[in-house]
């Protein structure tokens, strides 16, 4: 009897004494040569099945899925992106002077999470024309952002002083967020 062990479990080659599953024998075949050595020194011919490939390829037919607008269209209405230190910095000292609240998301080009909120501080911003919304890079803010440890982090400045910081992508906790500070 030839056995093998695939994946964890033994089975035996078809055809063999015992009950075998039902493998086709055209996978299995005899390395040339090849012999094994048993303990009472009589040797068996050694049996192998071929390798089953382990990864295919996709399909072409599926296609990559599209990256999601981050900074392709800085024209969005309703949300400020911030190109630098400065920007924000100004942001900033807008909200002081106008008595009004700051909101921004720190995060990545190559975050998704980050790139999913996007569409979030956008609704805010038209809901409440009054305050300001901003998305801003960390590798363009290294400045302001050191402290930013996980992206996205939302921070909600109030007349230019940070008074709250949200770390997560989670919609609806941005969203009672901005109820409670904007109500």
């Amino acid at each position: 009897m030839v056995a093998k062990f695939t994946q964890g479990r033994r089975e035996r080659k078809p055809g063999s004494t015992s009950s075998s599953s039902s493998s086709s024998s055209s996978s299995w075949f005899k390395v040339p040569g090849g012999a094994a050595s048993l303990e009472d020194g009589s040797e068996k011919d050694v049996v192998v099945q071929r390798p089953r490939e382990r990864f295919r390829p996709a399909p072409r037919e599926l296609a990559r899925p599209r990256a999601k607008p981050y900074r392709g269209n800085d024209a969005m209405e309703g949300v400020s992106f911030v190109n630098s230190d400065e920007d924000l910095e100004h942001l900033i000292e807008e909200s002081r002077r106008k008595g009004t609240k700051l909101f921004v998301e720190f995060g990545t080009a190559w975050c998704d999470h980050c790139k999913g909120m996007v569409s979030s501080m956008v609704a805010l911003g038209k809901e409440h024309p009054r305050h300001t919304f901003a998305v801003a890079d960390v590798f363009r803010t290294p400045v302001l952002s050191k402290s930013v440890v996980y992206t996205p982090t939302f921070w909600v400045y109030d007349r230019g002083v940070k008074v709250d910081q949200l770390v997560g992508s989670n919609k609806t906790n941005l969203r009672d967020r901005a109820w409670l500070h904007l109500a």
